[in-house]
């Protein structure tokens, strides 16, 4: 009796090309998932915010030589060694730039990429940085070589409550002289009046070396909030008017000044500090005073010392006039609203009169910051890895000093007393040569990655489809051979 087979259906196995198909499926779903997490890492709010800092190591309000020297031209609101930052977080098509220059192009008479450093973020080449050649400026001034750098950053976890630096830029000189002469020919000379010979000198040097720094931040306060924070320094050299003269005026710069203010959306919580500079002047070789207090001020009368002053080895024109030097630091002015804090500053004013006539009213170390925070900041959700996460202040030098209700650490020394006028002992220039953190950032201008990488999505695509398709005949072969 044949014994009944019950038909039992096997299961049916996948062939080649529907797993090659599956594998094409899963490879183009594959970017979707960090598209996806790419665009949830946007959804935080912050408000617009901006920040603005420069430093310009001389400011000549007047020279005006005609008392000493009727056949120069004078100067007037020009500005020498700039430092400077701005940043704005709506700004198109850059939302930060530093840049450092010797002065106005149109001044020195040469090409503006010549005589500055521009960085812009994003979409730029990067720090800048060039060196500066000896400039004279008609006998007026005298500015020595140095190097001017620049460097912007830009990230877009900053509009999601990230912190770190947004711009950072310097400008250091060999020196600097006013009246100084040029070419071999003096402006000034003065009679020696037991000698009664002629000494070249000049109306005020710096030196042996002068710089100027500027950094804007974002940077994290008490609760979890966001501040902008801008900062300004200046690093003067010795000082002296009427150099190499028993009329000479000597300034030694104990401590730099520095000026820095933090913005918050609580007005309470904005803060403006000012380190004005600590000078000990001299006169004749002797002491004079000591300056230390914003404010505070010494005049020097020569009086009937300007018939010693000689034109070229000539005698100049007030024979029976005084020279007056007034000597004074800068008080800070400062306005602090809702979101938004600006302060300036004139470190050392230097004030020359020949008689009632003014010569020269210059103000070295000027320093002018302003900065507006975000009206709110929504931290972002936690999602482990892929979301923004807040994150410290950069460990990157500036000229801001701390202080104790300082809402992030600054890595300059507060004021120290220095035993020299070196710039490099009294305040440590920004340093532009660290670099920016990671993680992100487009620093010079890189755009920002988000998402997956687009290439090695396609190669692997590519793949993919040709190993289906190497799959598909490997299968059809095979069956071909079962059936015959």
């Amino acid at each position: 009796m044949p014994i009944a087979r019950r038909h039992i259906p096997l299961p049916r196995r996948r062939s080649a090309a529907q797993s090659a198909a599956a594998a094409v499926v899963l490879a183009i779903a594959v970017p979707a998932v960090p598209a996806a997490a790419a665009a949830a890492t946007t959804d935080c709010t912050a408000g617009k915010f901006t920040a603005r800092s420069q430093a310009d190591l001389a400011k000549i309000t007047v020279l005006d030589p005609g008392p000493l020297h009727r056949d120069l031209p004078s100067l007037a609101d020009v500005r020498l060694a700039s430092s400077r930052g701005e940043a704005d977080s709506k700004g198109k098509p850059h939302k930060t730039v530093a840049s450092a220059r010797y002065a106005d192009a149109k001044l020195l008479g040469i090409s503006g990429g010549q005589a500055s450093a521009i960085s812009t973020a994003p979409r730029s080449k990067g720090p800048a940085s060039v060196d500066l050649a000896t400039v004279d400026i008609a006998g007026l001034a005298t500015v020595k070589a140095g190097t001017a750098t620049a460097e912007a950053t830009w990230e877009d976890a900053y509009r999601c409550g990230k912190t770190g630096p947004l711009t950072r830029s310097a400008t250091m000189l060999a020196g600097l002289s006013v009246l100084g002469g040029t070419h071999g020919v003096p402006v000034l000379s003065v009679i020696d009046h037991l000698t009664h010979a002629s000494r070249n000198t000049s109306l005020l040097k710096i030196g042996p070396s002068g710089s100027t720094q500027s950094a804007t931040d974002l940077v994290r306060l008490k609760h979890g909030q966001v501040g902008v924070r801008a900062g300004a320094g200046v690093a003067l050299g010795d000082l002296s008017l009427f150099a190499g003269t028993e009329h000479e005026i000597g300034i030694k710069v104990v401590n730099q000044p520095t000026l820095e203010v933090v913005a918050a959306s609580d007005p309470k919580k904005s803060t403006v500090d000012y380190r004005p500079a600590v000078l000990e002047i001299s006169s004749g070789g002797k002491s004079v005073s000591t300056l230390e207090d914003a404010g505070a001020d010494v005049s020097l009368s020569l009086a009937g010392e300007a018939d010693a002053l000689g034109l070229g080895g000539g005698i100049g024109q007030h024979k029976t006039s005084a020279i007056d030097v007034r000597l004074s630091l800068g008080r800070a002015t400062s306005d602090i609203g809702k979101r938004t804090v600006s302060a300036e500053a004139a470190s050392l004013r230097v004030e020359v009169k020949v008689g009632k006539a003014h010569v020269l009213d210059l103000a070295l170390g000027f320093l002018s910051v302003a900065a507006c925070a975000p009206e709110a900041v929504k931290p972002p959700r936690d999602r482990g890895n892929d979301g923004y996460t807040p994150s410290p202040s950069p460990s990157v030098s500036s000229p801001a000093v701390t202080r104790p209700s300082s809402p992030a650490p600054s890595a300059s020394a507060s004021r120290a007393t220095s035993p020299s006028a070196s710039p490099s002992v009294s305040v440590k220039p920004v340093a532009l040569g660290e670099p920016l953190p990671s993680g992100g950032g487009t620093g010079g201008g890189a755009l920002a990655l988000t998402g997956a990488n687009v290439a090695v999505l396609g190669i692997g695509g590519i793949a993919l489809v040709l190993f289906g398709a190497v799959a598909l005949l490997l299968g059809r072969r095979r069956r071909s051979a079962s059936g015959s």
